[in-house]
């Protein structure tokens, strides 16, 4: 395989926490002035910091899957939303190539007092897929989901399983993404 195969390339990744949540405001506030100054600032731990992740480097190439397993608090959700952008590093660089869908927490993204149906609908569109497309894989997603007989029920009516199997085919099925990162969830 080529590195033009490689789809997720993560390099030295870290991102740090602190424990104090007022500490953990003042230090956010002193990093993005810096980052808005153009300074790097220090990346050192500071007091009540720690390293959730760091040192992290690794490539997946098509068609490859990538495992994380470690006990409770060790990085791995950190490490997910890191990759799939929704929190910053604070030191290293991950790069993506293609299209990428998330199932990193139960049922996010799905309203509770609409149905599947109009879950479905609704996602797809935020992700900017248009009704016809969405309508044309609509069955295929409801049968892949085994949600035939609840597909016009509340998705508060639903087992978390059943939630879960609704996400993942609306990932699967509707988006069909070339990295698709999934949490413990499954």
């Amino acid at each position: 395989m080529s590195e033009q195969d490689t789809l997720i390339s993560v390099e030295n990744l870290g991102k740090k926490f602190s424990r104090n949540l007022r500490q953990s405001l003042w230090y956010g506030l002193k990093d993005l002035s810096s980052d808005v100054a153009g300074f790097k600032g220090d990346r050192e731990l500071r007091d009540g910091e720690f390293w959730a992740n760091r040192h992290i480097s690794f490539d997946v190439k098509r068609g490859e899957c990538l495992g994380l397993i470690g006990h409770n608090g060790a990085g791995k959700t950190t490490l997910l939303k890191m990759l799939n952008g929704l929190i910053k590093p604070d030191e290293g660089q991950a790069k993506l190539k293609g299209s990428v869908a998330a199932l990193i927490a139960l049922g996010a993204g799905f309203s509770q007092v609409l149905t599947c149906r109009e879950n479905i609908i609704i996602n797809g569109s935020i992700l900017g897929l248009s009704k016809q497309h969405i309508m044309q894989r609509l069955d295929e997603i409801i049968e892949f989901a085994e949600l035939e007989d609840f597909v016009d029920s509340p998705v508060r009516n639903l087992s978390s399983g059943m939630q879960v199997r609704l996400g993942f085919a609306v990932a699967a099925i509707l988006i069909q993404p070339d990295i698709l990162f999934l949490d413990e969830i499954l």
